[in-house]
């Protein structure tokens, strides 16, 4: 869903909302709606608390998903980058070996994965390299006790990097149940239906308050429809991280090896 879906929608949402207000006021007399006028206020009123504490509810849970999501990309590509720095106090076969095993790792889950992860994909590519990359460290073969903690460092750092990746692509797929959203848009459209049965004198008063409340409603469902699925949409989390520690281990690998 992109910037001008969602424009649409919520535009969309606003005018049939002024336009059944246009038809509501000339189907039903007005002395009809002032006889259920002070009923309709009260029940607007107590429908409108409930879904203001649902929304509310429903609305920290997909941010707080949202934030997962955008933690586990920085501390997954952080670890790497970490491995990376670390291989790099190696001697030269462990240390070329870690280092593009890394770097084909990072170059697969940008080219391929990211672009999968938009449709619920995981690409079994990134997953054989990320294996590579780890079994690269875990046979480096420590010339002496000093590296020997550095390979225990690495594979802490390919642990969480793991951890990382699965929270990731677990992200990736998790979505509200359909029942809640169900329940969000009848709220909509009942709590934009009562507004119908308001008795405002001014015809044009009326579809201005209607179009404005559905509009702003449907622009609130559409921001939780994006951050519920962060890899998707127009607030979709770009790869800017891996795209960095990428960039960084290519220049690892491009600088000459420090004499011993």
């Amino acid at each position: 869903m992109g910037y001008w879906t969602v424009v649409v929608i919520v535009l969309g949402a606003g005018l049939l909302a002024a336009l059944f207000a246009v038809a509501a006021r000339r189907l039903i007399p007005l002395a009809a709606l002032r006889s259920h006028h002070d009923v309709a206020g009260a029940v607007f009123l107590q429908l409108g608390v409930i879904f203001a504490v649902l929304l509310a509810f429903v609305f920290n849970g997909v941010r707080t998903g949202y934030s997962v999501a955008a933690q586990a990309v920085n501390q997954e590509c952080g670890s790497l980058h970490g491995v990376a720095i670390l291989a790099d106090t190696l001697p030269p076969p462990g240390r070329t070996a870690v280092l593009e095993g890394v770097r084909a790792y990072l170059t697969a889950v940008i080219d391929r994965e990211w672009r999968g992860m938009a449709d619920g994909r995981i690409s079994a590519t990134a997953t054989d390299r990320f294996r590579a990359a780890w079994t690269a460290v875990a046979r480096v073969a420590p010339a002496s006790p000093g590296l020997g903690s550095v390979r225990s460092e690495m594979l802490a750092e390919m642990a969480t990097a793991h951890q990382s990746r699965e929270t990731r692509l677990f992200q990736m797929t998790r979505a509200l149940p359909g029942l809640i959203w169900v329940m969000l848009i009848a709220f909509t459209v009942v709590l934009t239906g009562f507004l119908f049965a308001f008795a405002v004198e001014n015809l044009w008063s009326q579809v201005v308050f209607a179009a404005v409340f559905a509009a702003a409603l449907a622009l609130v469902l559409v921001i939780i429809r994006l951050l519920d699925l962060p890899f998707q949409g127009a607030l979709r989390l770009p790869p800017t991280d891996f795209i960095r520690t990428l960039h960084e281990v290519v220049q690892l690998l491009a600088a000459p090896r420090p004499p011993p």
